[in-house]
């Protein structure tokens, strides 16, 4: 007998809900998943409001979804690389402009480091965590 492991695993449990709540929050139209092939997902909103503090209207926002939620913190969240300020300010602390290996391609992408920090990231959904990292994006 020869034992053939799954290539690409099905997601686990925790990151179906995530799925199922992003959908809901963001919309099916919107929400974009690529299997991380561990039980994970990256996950892509392709449009969210980036308020007036930004030149730019909206940004899509892409993140991968660990397959141990609930787990670990969903961190760290990219957006749009050619974000700039209204002001004319850098973007600054907790923000750098990467490269993404996002499956199937390379992309520029602002990184956005806003950890929750003390495991309080077990107690917090999904939706709950993008959307506390866009407020403190829009309030920057």
């Amino acid at each position: 007998m020869t034992t053939i492991p799954d290539v690409q695993p099905a997601l686990k449990a925790a990151v179906e809900q995530s799925i199922a709540e992003l959908r809901t929050a963001y919309g099916d139209e919107e929400t974009r998943i690529a299997p991380d092939g561990q039980g994970g997902a990256w996950v892509e909103i392709a449009s969210v409001d980036l308020g007036e503090t930004y030149l730019q209207d909206d940004t899509f926002v892409a993140f991968l979804l660990p397959f141990n939620l609930p787990g670990a913190d969903i961190y760290p969240l990219f957006v749009r690389p050619d974000l700039g300020r209204t002001d004319g300010e850098p973007l600054g602390k907790g923000t750098q402009v990467t490269t993404l290996a996002w499956p199937g391609e390379q992309r520029r992408v602002v990184q956005l480091s806003r950890r929750t920090r003390n495991g309080a990231f077990a107690s917090q959904t999904v939706v709950q965590k993008i959307e506390k990292v866009l407020a403190w994006l829009r309030d920057k």
